[in-house]
């Protein structure tokens, strides 16, 4: 989730998701099918009843680890009393350092289950054995795949194998002040980004911004494009990637109406202050307005994002996480019986939307009444059917391994764009051109 600096940052994500949140409510959990001994994808038999298994899992996210150490407790009681769940929470770069390693080394060391992060895993690929179990033929025949958004789970597929199982639909949309809006404009009638400018214009004055810049790999995923395609190729410096950076600089330069976000605790001043009265963001940062600006209650609310054209999807994508299995488990079976508890489970999606606001990619879930009750916050708007009908047609987020590295090499120049120091053109030709040299090098 590496971006602009003014854009929603991976450092804002974790911050929500490692804060405390109420306590989960635990309800009978759906069961899943036990596969046969031999499954696909490598691991031993699945343990007879009164064989003792425990599993080691690794995740980076506070309310992660909550919600996994939940459902392991409900499934010790429902499917395997002999079955425990150790989890550890680590620090996020520690984390994915730490699993790199060992899987390098052969395993050693190494967890049965691991969440990894959408902007590291591309570093997970660049060996020729991931060390991860290929899921895709356990998944297909569950059923899985066609219960599950197939944009979410092409952020953990290369090259025809499927590594990691989604936690969150991250769907983006349009998050306004309605009491700020209503006597200027309904932001729920526009249906395009120039429904949305022409609108904007009555709001944006006397210091007031419309919105802050949007992510740029938000709007360009909307587009259909991103900064690599399905095959891993570089698209960084395609043209709809400069049009789109040029487009955003235009919301502030042409359009007067935007602006470039302040950074931490200054952005939520400015928010509390009403100096900006729309963001784009995902599912998850609905939590963000709770947590920084909780005198806001009521005055929020949620609706599509306008599209880039008439015709065109009404959302976009940012962020995620993958639930991984590491092939030198002992017990691969067993973690792919707790994924299908827990992960793949209604009840399972139903209850970590309970205790993170991570709406599901799982469409069975999406009509669940959990993820349907009015939010006080937001003006008792049902937040989740907002994510439910925009969230089946989230755009692709095609995975490289070199995708740290872009992130890497795009981070430092963002603030020379914004301030046009640095032509967008100009920077993203010099990134996809070093990104080239380095693919071709490693190849040769």
């Amino acid at each position: 989730m590496d971006s602009q600096r003014d854009t929603l940052s991976r450092r804002h994500l974790l911050k929500l998701l490692s804060a405390t949140t109420g306590a989960l409510a635990l309800g009978p959990v759906l069961a899943a099918c036990a596969p046969p001994s031999a499954a696909p994808g490598g691991g031993t038999a699945a343990p007879a009843a009164d064989d003792k298994v425990t599993l080691e899992l690794w995740t980076f996210v506070n309310t992660h680890a909550r919600w996994f150490r939940s459902m392991a407790e409900s499934y010790t009681k429902e499917k395997n009393p002999n079955f425990t769940l150790n989890v550890s929470e680590i620090a996020y770069n520690d984390m994915h350092d730490k699993l790199l390693l060992a899987l390098q080394s052969g395993g050693v060391g190494a967890p049965d289950l691991a969440d990894i992060e959408q902007g590291r895993f591309g570093g997970f690929l660049r060996s020729e054995d991931t060390g991860l179990v290929d899921l895709a033929d356990r998944l297909k025949e569950g059923g899985y795949l066609d219960k599950l958004v197939a944009a979410r789970e092409a952020l953990y597929s290369y090259q025809g194998k499927i590594y990691g199982i989604e936690h969150a639909l991250t769907p983006v949309v349009l998050y306004y002040r309605q009491d700020l809006w209503k006597d200027a404009a309904d932001p729920t009638k526009f249906t395009t980004w120039d429904d949305y400018i022409a609108g904007a214009a009555s709001v944006a004055k006397d210091g007031v911004a419309a919105l802050p810049f949007p992510p740029h790999e938000v709007i360009l995923r909307q587009r259909g494009s991103d900064y690599f395609d399905k095959d891993g190729n570089v698209t960084i410096d395609s043209k709809e990637s400069i049009e789109t950076m040029d487009w955003i600089l235009g919301l502030r330069d042409q359009h007067k109406i935007a602006d470039q976000q302040p950074a931490d605790d200054a952005w939520w001043a400015a928010v509390k202050d009403g100096k900006f009265v729309s963001v784009v963001g995902a599912d998850w940062y609905a939590g963000f307005f709770k947590d920084n600006a909780p005198d806001l209650k009521g005055k929020w609310m949620a609706t599509p994002l306008p599209a880039w054209t008439k015709d065109g999807i009404r959302t976009s994508c940012y962020g995620g996480t993958g639930d991984c299995i590491i092939k030198t488990s002992k017990h691969v079976d067993e973690a792919w019986n707790f994924q299908q508890y827990s992960m793949l489970s209604v009840d399972g999606n139903a209850r970590r939307f309970e205790m993170t606001n991570l709406f599901p990619p799982l469409i069975p879930a999406m009509t669940d009444a959990r993820l349907h009750k009015p939010d006080e916050y937001f003006n008792g708007q049902d937040l989740g059917a907002v994510f439910a009908e925009v969230g089946p047609k989230v755009p692709s987020q095609y995975q490289s391994p070199y995708r740290a590295e872009m992130n890497s090499k795009l981070t430092p120049l963002w603030q020379d764009i914004m301030d046009g120091k640095a032509k967008p053109a100009d920077a993203f030709a010099q990134v996809a051109k070093d990104l080239r040299d380095k693919i071709t090098a490693d190849k040769s």
